[in-house]
């Protein structure tokens, strides 16, 4: 099966009415991607769903109005900071200083394992 030319170029996309809506999710993203690695990058643990998740929310807030410094502090207070903790399995987890534990299977599907709080 051949492959069809496609009519769109790069000018229309940027140009057309028709994908403005495209065009302003293209300039969150913009917007929302440093923002997430600039708190991405102060975690300790190096885990690309949990980036894509910090972009996503990113994008959101950017959507619902909320300017950059709102965002950076939303973000930190979401996702860090926190210190790593190897369970027994090997699984490693990330826990907020708050004493919260977020397991990694929120983000990947792992079996259960639990961390005992004692």
């Amino acid at each position: 099966m051949l492959r069809a030319k496609s009519s769109l170029s790069a000018k229309r996309v940027k140009t057309d009415p028709a994908f403005k809506p495209l065009m302003e999710d293209a300039t969150r993203m913009k917007v929302a991607s440093p923002l997430a690695s600039k708190v991405y990058r102060a975690l300790k643990i190096k885990d690309v769903a949990i980036y894509r998740a910090m972009v996503g929310k990113a994008k959101g807030w950017l959507k619902a109005g909320f300017s950059t410094a709102e965002i950076e502090n939303n973000l930190m207070k979401k996702y860090g900071p926190v210190e790593i903790v190897e369970v027994s399995t090997g699984h490693i987890f990330p826990i907020r200083k708050e004493g919260i534990v977020i397991p990694l299977s929120s983000f990947y599907r792992l079996s259960s394992h639990y961390i005992n709080s004692a």
